[in-house]
């Protein structure tokens, strides 16, 4: 049997997400957006045996660096979002932020909460 405990993963370049590990968390190194997208709709398809021996999802959170997760399409959100979990949240990279992670998100609450509460 398995147990209730979901995963975290991460995915971005090496130099980015390197220190995660250390967190605890997966962590998936790519250098291309292709690539990217294929490690995270693998992640966000994942499933794994629970306590009971039900199926559930394997991760409740999958953090992506903005530069590829602003790439995505909107085929890949449908398919993302499909499911509560797992989340996908798009953060900055080294760089810093371009905002899309913070519209993102933005647009996550509102959709479940039902109104602009960021204002």
């Amino acid at each position: 049997m398995g147990n209730n405990s979901y995963k975290l993963a991460i995915v971005g370049t090496k130099d980015q997400i390197l220190g995660f590990t250390a967190l605890g968390m997966t962590a998936i190194a790519v250098n291309d957006f292709e690539t990217a997208r294929e490690k995270i709709l693998g992640l966000v398809s994942s499933n794994v045996e629970g306590a009971s021996g039900e199926m559930r999802k394997e991760y409740a959170i999958i953090f992506v660096m903005e530069e590829y997760a602003r790439q995505l399409g909107k085929d890949d959100y449908k398919k993302i979002n499909k499911e509560a979990l797992p989340a996908v949240i798009p953060i900055p990279g080294i760089k810093g932020s371009t905002g899309y992670g913070r519209e993102r998100v933005k647009k996550m609450v509102e959709q479940a909460v039902g109104s602009d509460i960021f204002g």
